[in-house]
C-alpha cells in the first residue's frame, strides 16, 4: 500500500525537487539574465526585422517564421524527471506508471504550447503586423505541438541510426510544411498533412510495446544539462558533467605557437583546456558563426553585432578559469603570471574571433573601414583588462 501511494506521488515530488533546484540557480542570476536577456532580445528583435525586411521578395516571411517554430520544437525534451537509478528500481513497477508517463507528456505538451503561442504571437505582431490567433489557429497550435511531442515520444523505439534518422527528418519536414500552411491558410493541404501524420502515429501507437528506460534516462540528462550550461554562464554549477575531444590538428599548431618555457606553463594549460572541453570550444564556435552570419546579412548593424558577439564570447568562456584540476596548481607559478596567462588566451580568442567577423564583413562590402578595425581591436583590451580581469579569482 505504501509502495503504491509513492506511485501516486511521485510525480509530483520530483517535480517539486527538480524546481526547488532551479529555484535556487535562478534566485541567485535572476537580475543578471532578466537585464540580459531586454538588452540581447531587443537588439536581435530589432536586426532580424531588418533581415526580414532585407530578404529576397521570393522567399516569404512565412518560410522564416517556419522554420524558426520548427527549430524551436525539434529541440524539445520530454520531461519524465528520471534518474539512473530509477532503472534498476522502477523498471519491475512499469505497468503501475502509466499515469507518471502520461504527466511527462502532458507536462511537455504544455510547456511547447506555451512557448510556441509566446513565439507566434510577438512574431506574428513584429512580422505579419498581426496578432489574430483565433480559436481555429489555436487548435491547430495545439495539433501541432501534441504530434511533436508524440513523434519525439517515438525515438525511444527506434532500433537503427539509420531510422532515427529518416524519423527526425520527416518530423522536422511534417512539422515545417504544417507550420508553414497554418501561417498561409492553406487549410486543405493542412488537414490532409494532418491525416498522412495521425495514420503514421497509429503504425507505431498501434503495437505493445515496452519503455526504453535508457532513453528517457538519457532524455532527462540531455535536458538538465541544457539548464545546468545555461546557468553556468553566471554562476559555477559544480554538478555539470563536461565532454573532452583531443583535437589533435589544433593542438599540434598550439604547440608550435607557444613557447616551451615555464613562463608559458598555464597559457599553454588553458589554451588546450578551452580546445578540448567541447562546451567551451562549441560555444566559442557557434557565436563565430552567428557573427559571420549576421555580418553578411546585416552590413548596417555589423559593427554592433560584432562588439555584441566577442561581449557574449569574453563573458562565457570566464568560467575557463575554475576548470583547472588542484593538482595543476602544484606548479611553482605565481597567481599574478596565471591570471596574465588567463587573460592572454581570453584575449587571443578574442582576437582571432574579431578578425574572422571583419573579414566576413569585408567580403560582402568590399571597402576597408579602419575604424571598424580601431574600435574592434580597443573594445578587446579593454574589456579584457578591465572587465574581464576584475572577473578572475585564481585559487
Amino acid at each position: 500500500m505504501c509502495g503504491l501511494m509513492d506511485i501516486k506521488t511521485l510525480w509530483g515530488s520530483r517535480l517539486q525537487e527538480f524546481y526547488r533546484k532551479m529555484y535556487k540557480y535562478y534566485s541567485i542570476i535572476g537580475a543578471s539574465v532578466l537585464y540580459f536577456f531586454l538588452i540581447i532580445s531587443s537588439i536581435l528583435i530589432y536586426y532580424f526585422h531588418l533581415f526580414i525586411n532585407s530578404v529576397s521578395p521570393q522567399i516569404s516571411v512565412e518560410v522564416i517564421l517556419s522554420l524558426f517554430v520548427t527549430f524551436l520544437l525539434t529541440r524539445t525534451k520530454i520531461r519524465t524527471f528520471m534518474k539512473s537509478a530509477d532503472i534498476i528500481f522502477l523498471l519491475p513497477m512499469e505497468v503501475k506508471l502509466q499515469s507518471y508517463f502520461l504527466k511527462s507528456l502532458l507536462y511537455s505538451f504544455v510547456i511547447d504550447v506555451i512557448k510556441l503561442l509566446c513565439f507566434i504571437t510577438i512574431f506574428l505582431s513584429l512580422f505579419l503586423h498581426t496578432t489574430n490567433i483565433n480559436l481555429f489557429a489555436l487548435l491547430l497550435v495545439v495539433v501541432i505541438v501534441a504530434y511533436n511531442i508524440l513523434m519525439k515520444w517515438v525515438e525511444q523505439w527506434l532500433e537503427s541510426p539509420v531510422q532515427l534518422w529518416l524519423h527526425r527528418f520527416i518530423r522536422f519536414f511534417s512539422i515545417f510544411l504544417l507550420c508553414y500552411f497554418m501561417f498561409s491558410h492553406e487549410w486543405v493541404f493542412e488537414f490532409i498533412l494532418l491525416l498522412i501524420n495521425f495514420v503514421y502515429l497509429i503504425y507505431f501507437f498501434g503495437k505493445k510495446r515496452t519503455l526504453n528506460w535508457q532513453w528517457l534516462i538519457d532524455e532527462e540528462q540531455g535536458a538538465l544539462i541544457r539548464n545546468f550550461k545555461f546557468i553556468n554562464f553566471f554562476i559555477d554549477v559544480p554538478t555539470l558533467k563536461r565532454s573532452f575531444r583531443s583535437r589533435r590538428w589544433l593542438t599540434i599548431i598550439l604547440k608550435s605557437c607557444i613557447p616551451y618555457s615555464q613562463s608559458h606553463t598555464f597559457l599553454y594549460l588553458y589554451s588546450h583546456l578551452f580546445i578540448r572541453y567541447n562546451d567551451y570550444f562549441y560555444l566559442y564556435l557557434r557565436l563565430t558563426l552567428i557573427g559571420i552570419f549576421a555580418n553578411y546579412a546585416i552590413p548596417t548593424g555589423a559593427l554592433i553585432f560584432t562588439i555584441l558577439i566577442l561581449f557574449m564570447t569574453g563573458f562565457q568562456v570566464i568560467p575557463l578559469q575554475h576548470e583547472m584540476k588542484e593538482t595543476v596548481f602544484l606548479y611553482p607559478i605565481s597567481k599574478s603570471q596565471r591570471k596574465d596567462s588567463f587573460l592572454k588566451v581570453v584575449m587571443s580568442l578574442l582576437y582571432v574571433q574579431f578578425f574572422i567577423l571583419y573579414f566576413a564583413m569585408f567580403i560582402h562590402t568590399s571597402t576597408i573601414k579602419i575604424y571598424y578595425l580601431v574600435i574592434g581591436i580597443l573594445f578587446i583590451y579593454v574589456f579584457v583588462n578591465i572587465f574581464v580581469s576584475k572577473r578572475v579569482n585564481l585559487r
